[in-house]
């Protein structure tokens, strides 16, 4: 089994989605939505830059930018 996104309305009933891993940890909460296609289509994107996303470390100062 894998991680899961869990598509979802907040208290203001915006449209979110979160990112669960398998162990049940929250891994990443969206922004809000308005609409519920717009929510998909973010999840779409993450699915789509995560795969070849690169990791840019930001805690170092003395790393060039």
């Amino acid at each position: 089994m894998a991680a899961s996104f869990e598509l979802y309305l907040d208290g203001d009933g915006c449209h979110r989605f979160r990112l669960v891993a398998l162990d049940g940890s929250l891994m990443l909460t969206s922004e809000a939505f308005a609409h519920e296609d717009a929510a998909i289509a973010g999840i779409w994107a993450v699915r789509e830059v995560a795969v070849a996303g690169r990791i840019v470390d930001l805690t170092d100062p003395t790393a060039d930018s």
